[in-house]
This record gives C-alpha cells, sequence and structure tokens, in this order.
C-alpha cells in the first residue's frame, strides 16, 4: 500500500529560533511525501525567508494569538490525506510520521497521537490519556500501538504537538473550535472526533521532543504569565456542552494549587498570584459569553507541495567521543547531516551525569552524559559500563525511534 500524502502544519507565534529547528529536523523524516504549512505572525512571516526553504513550504498568516484559528488556516492549505501538527518548539524522531499515519490504513480511524518527552529528550511529558465528558483527563496504560473505538462515556485524547487526523473528518466537523484560543482546544476535538464514530490511536513509538519554550501563556520554567485563556476555554467548554456551573469549582482549584507550587518554588511573587487569580476570573466571566467559534477550515484550492525528495534518507548514523573532544565530534556530525544523512552524536564522559537528548541547531542529534549515569529515570544512580559498551545500550535504544 502506497504511503499516504500527508500535510505537516505547524503553528508559530514569535519563536523563530525554535520553528527552524523544528524544520529542520523534518528534513530527516523516512515518511517523505509530505508537505510543509506554516502558519506564523506577521513579524515572524517577515522572517521566514531567511529561516526555513519557504519556496518549498505553504504559509499563512495568522495576525490573531488564536491556536485554533491558525491550525484551520493550516488546514485549509492542505492538500494532503492526513493532517499532522506539531509545535514550534517540538522536535519530531526520524520515524515520527511513518509510525503516526500508519494506523489511518484502517479507515475508521480519525485521529491518532504519539508520546511526548519533555525537555531533556528523555522523560516522558505525555504519554496516553482519556478524557471525560467534563474535559478532565486522566493517564491510561499504552505500551504499544492499540486502537480505541468510538466511545459515549469518553474520548481518547491527544496532544496538540504530536497528532494527526483524517482531513475529510476533520473538515467534516468543522476543523478546530475557534473560541477555543488556548487551552482545551485538542480536548474538544477528540470529544467531537469520538462522538462523530471515529476510532482513535495512540502510538508510543510516534515520539517527538517537546522544548516547552516561553510563550505569552507561561515562561519556559512553566511560570505562569496568564490564566485568561484558561479561564474563558474552561467556561465556554460548560457552556457548549451544557455541563454544571460547579465545575468551574474544579477548575479554580486545580489553578490555585498550581499558583501555590509556583509560588513555594519562587516562580512567581505574592502579588502575581492575586494578580493571576483576577485573570483567571476575568477570563471566566469573558469566556461563559463566547458562542460557538466561526471556522476557517474549509479546503481552499491548493495542490500538494512535497516538500522533501522522494528518493528516500539514508540509514541514521552514530558517530562518538568523550566529553574533551566534543568539538571534533560536533563538526563531524554536521558535515553527515549537511549531506542529508540523518546523525546522532553521542557523547560521554567518565561521570554519573544524568543524559541529556536535544536536537543540534547544525542539523543533528546530541546525547551527553556520564558512561555510568542515568538515562531513564528507572535507572540506578551509578551502573558499571565500559565506554564502548554504553554506546551501544544508548544506540540500541535510540535507534527503536531512529
Amino acid at each position: 500500500m502506497m504511503p499516504p500524502l500527508v500535510s505537516v502544519v505547524i503553528v508559530s507565534r514569535n519563536r523563530p529560533k525554535e520553528l527552524r529547528n523544528c524544520i529542520r529536523a523534518l528534513d530527516f523524516q523516512t515518511h517523505r511525501k509530505f508537505e510543509l504549512i506554516v502558519v506564523t505572525d506577521e513579524i515572524t512571516a517577515a522572517k521566514l525567508p531567511d529561516l526555513i526553504p519557504i519556496e518549498r513550504v505553504k504559509s499563512a498568516v495568522c495576525a490573531e494569538a488564536n491556536i485554533s484559528k491558525a491550525r484551520n488556516q493550516g488546514v485549509a492549505l492542505a492538500a494532503g490525506e492526513i493532517v499532522a501538527f506539531i509545535d514550534d518548539d517540538a522536535i519530531a524522531e526520524p520515524t515520527w510520521l511513518n509510525r503516526l499515519t500508519a494506523p489511518f490504513r484502517d479507515p475508521n480511524i480519525g485521529a491518532s497521537g504519539g508520546f511526548v518527552r519533555g525537555r531533556n529528550g528523555i522523560s516522558f511529558q505525555w504519554r496516553a490519556e482519556e478524557v471525560g465528558l467534563d474535559g478532565t483527563s486522566h493517564a491510561i496504560a499504552v505500551d504499544q500501538t492499540t486502537v480505541f473505538a468510538a466511545d459515549p462515556k469518553r474520548a481518547i485524547k491527544t496532544q496538540g504537538t504530536n497528532c494527526a487526523f483524517r482531513i475529510d473528518a476533520l473538515r467534516a466537523l468543522g476543523g478546530f473550535d475557534e473560541s477555543y484560543k488556548f487551552y482545551l482546544d485538542e480536548t474538544d476535538l477528540n470529544i467531537r472526533i469520538n462522538q462523530a464514530g471515529y476510532s482513535t490511536a495512540i502510538v508510543p513509538l510516534a515520539e517527538v521532543q517537546h522544548g516547552y519554550a516561553a510563550s505569552s501563556m507561561r515562561g519556559r520554567d512553566r511560570r505562569p504569565k496568564s490564566l485568561f485563556e484558561i479561564g474563558a476555554s474552561h467556561a465556554y467548554f460548560i457552556k457548549k456542552y451544557d455541563r454544571p456551573q460547579s465545575e468551574l469549582d474544579s477548575v479554580r482549584a486545580e489553578q490555585w494549587a498550581r499558583l501555590d507550587a509556583a509560588l513555594a518554588r519562587g516562580l512567581i511573587k505574592a502579588e502575581d498570584v492575586e494578580f493571576l487569580r483576577s485573570d483567571l476570573e476575568a477570563g471566566i466571566a469573558e469566556g461563559s459569553l463566547r458562542d460557538h467559534g466561526r471556522n476557517s477550515a474549509a479546503q481552499k484550492q491548493s495542490k500538494f507541495l512535497q516538500y522533501l525528495d522522494t528518493s528516500g534518507v539514508a540509514e541514521h548514523q552514530f558517530v562518538t567521543g568523550r566529553w574533551i573532544s566534543r568539538r571534533k565530534v560536533y563538526a563531524q556530525a554536521k558535515e553527515i547531516a549537511k549531506a542529508g544523512t540523518p546523525c546522532t552524536a553521542i557523547i560521554l564522559s567518565p561521570t554519573t551525569l544524568f543524559h541529556h537528548r536535544w536536537f543540534h541547531s547544525d542539523g543533528f542529534w546530541v546525547q551527553t552524559g556520564g558512561i555510568f549515569g542515568k538515562s531513564t529515570r528507572s535507572d540506578p544512580i551509578w551502573t558499571w559500563y565500559r565506554c564502548a559498551t554504553r554506546v551501544k545500550v544508548e544506540q540500541a535504544d535510540l535507534s527503536r525511534t531512529r
């Protein structure tokens, strides 16, 4: 069976460096038949020719800070059978699209989602969740590709930084509801996909690493800057699905606990807590007045614009070295990546340092850490390894997604 044509949509707002890295990593996807659609703010749009191969990318401008509207603009330009979403501060593993889109061979599947690793590239930020009709999510255990049939009591949640949808289903449902400017946007769509009778697949090995970059809503350290849209989205969700108003008390309690934790960690001050509580209440008041959002996901006349050549990508290469020789190893990895071959540089030191995985701006992946250090949270603090043996262990683990 021929691989599907996929439209990859990235929404980016005031994060040009992260956008460039995200797109650079997509050069090494093993699934080659995809087009790339970038929706940005006006300032970033002006910089695009200096950031990315603009002649191979479809683009649009969304002046408003509204993630649902921006995604719908991307969907409107899409010419693929499947539309996939990734955030601008995320890095996709090379096998991401292959794995994420594979379940769509089943015509009953309307959505799929993968696992998300956090900033260190090792710990999981998100795995799999179900969402109740009250919008509350709960973790579920998934260790292999699993298809969940539509269920009247729950939906399966996908994360906006790592998800895909059958485009005909997405358009039939009106795309994302633009009254969710930020927060609960994917949850609402997941519920509607479920209500329409579509199955959802969770694919653990369809991985991305999410950097959690700063935005107008939060700091890089997850310090909350505004709770307005969180309050507004919750209030609108309750109105849209005719939920009891008492559920807002749970929202308040959750967000207040979040503020108390941030205050205890020294991320915010007492006066910030007062402002953010008021901001949440203002959002709740405004959200309760919102009507069903007009959407811009209607299909436009748009031909499929192939982003990569279809000749395939070379087998992933690994280069290794000690910390003292890292510059030489990085230079080697850079040349390999420049030639179009995906590459990971593994740099180890004779220490027990915890491992860290990331994507270098020169176009290759990096893993650093101690020869005797932890590379998963379940590892002991110290484990004896010879350097060559440790490299083989890490290569074997990385090869699952690369």
